[in-house]
C-alpha cells in the first residue's frame, strides 16, 4: 500500500512543472537550513546556560547557525526577488 502511494506522489511530483519543482525544492531547502540553524543556535544556548558542558561548542554553534541562515538567504533567494 505504502509503495502505491509513494509512486503516486513521484508521479505527481514529474508532472509538476519544472519551475514549481524548483521553487519547492529551493522552499524546502530553505527550511530545512533554517531549522538545522535554530538547532545549532539552541545547543549554543544550553552551552552558555550550563545545561550541557560546553568546551568551546558555543561559539561554533553560533557561527555555524550564522553562516547558515547568511548562506541560506543569498544562495536560497525567494522567487520573484532577484
Amino acid at each position: 500500500m505504502k509503495e502505491a502511494a509513494s509512486h503516486t506522489q513521484l508521479t505527481e511530483w514529474q508532472r509538476m512543472p519544472e519551475d514549481l519543482q524548483t521553487a519547492l525544492a529551493q522552499q524546502a531547502l530553505r527550511r530545512a537550513a533554517l531549522i538545522i540553524a535554530d538547532q545549532a543556535e539552541l545547543f549554543a544556548v544550553q552551552f552558555l546556560a550550563g545545561t550541557l558542558q560546553d568546551r568551546g561548542a558555543s561559539d561554533a554553534l553560533m557561527l555555524f547557525a550564522a553562516l547558515l541562515r547568511e548562506t541560506t538567504i543569498e544562495t536560497l533567494k525567494p522567487m520573484g526577488s532577484a
